[in-house]
C-alpha cells in the first residue's frame, strides 16, 4: 500500500510543468503537495490569479492522527477551486472563497466532505527587500454536505511565509484536519507543524 502511495506522490510531482502553483510541506513524518492551476493564464475573460483550480496530495502519519483503533493514515486527497481577489479593506490583503472535496479511506468507510472555505494572505507593510506573508485557511463541512462515515470535516491552517526570491517562498506553519466520525466524535487525521516551500509561475 505505502509503494503505491508514493507512486502517486511520484507521478504527481512529475507534472509539475502543467501547475501554476506548487507547494511542498512536510516535517519528519508528514508529506503534504498542493497544485494550482491558474484559469486566468487560458482564459481571456478570466482575471489572472482570480480563479484557481486546487488539489492536494497528503500522506499524513499515524502520531499525528487520532482515527479508530489507531489504524494507519491513508492518503488524503482534495480538489476545488478558489476565487479570490485583492480586498479594499486593505492594501497587501488578498481574500478568497472556494469549495473543494475532501476524501480520504478508512478500513470501513471512508472520510468524504464538500467543505466550504475562505483564504487569506496578507503581505505585511515593511519596507525591507524580503516581503513577509502571513496566511491562513478555514474550511468546514456540516453534516448536510459530509457523507460515508463523515459526521463533518473542518480544516484550517495558518502560516508565515518569507519571499526570499520573486515567486519563491519558505513557508512555516501548523494544520488541523479535523474529521469527526459519526462512531468517533473526536477523530482527527492530523494535526501537526510544517515548513516547506512555495513556488509560483
Amino acid at each position: 500500500m505505502l509503494k503505491k502511495q508514493l507512486l502517486v506522490l511520484l507521478l504527481l510531482t512529475a507534472s509539475l510543468s502543467a501547475m501554476h502553483e506548487f507547494e511542498i510541506n512536510l516535517n519528519q513524518k508528514d508529506l503534504d503537495l498542493h497544485f494550482g492551476l491558474d484559469m486566468g493564464q487560458f482564459n481571456d475573460n478570466v482575471e489572472p490569479d482570480s480563479f484557481i483550480i486546487k488539489a492536494r496530495v497528503m500522506k499524513g502519519d499515524t502520531l499525528h492522527s487520532n482515527l479508530p483503533n489507531k489504524q494507519e493514515t491513508n492518503l488524503l486527497g482534495e480538489f476545488g477551486f478558489v476565487a479570490q481577489s485583492s480586498s479594499a479593506m486593505a492594501p497587501g490583503l488578498v481574500m478568497g472563497m472556494g469549495v473543494k472535496m475532501a476524501y480520504t479511506d478508512l478500513k470501513e468507510k471512508s472520510v468524504l466532505a464538500m467543505p466550504l472555505g475562505i483564504t487569506i494572505d496578507y503581505t505585511l507593510p515593511f519596507d525591507i527587500p524580503i516581503p513577509l506573508h502571513i496566511a491562513g485557511q478555514g474550511y468546514y463541512a456540516p453534516e448536510v454536505l459530509s457523507f460515508e462515515a463523515s459526521k463533518n470535516y473542518m480544516e484550517f491552517q495558518t502560516n508565515f511565509d518569507i519571499e526570499v526570491m520573486d515567486r519563491g517562498l519558505i513557508t512555516m506553519g501548523y494544520r488541523w484536519i479535523e474529521t469527526p466520525l459519526l462512531t468517533n466524535n473526536s477523530a482527527y487525521y492530523n494535526r501537526s507543524y510544517f515548513f516547506g516551500l512555495k513556488f509560483k509561475f
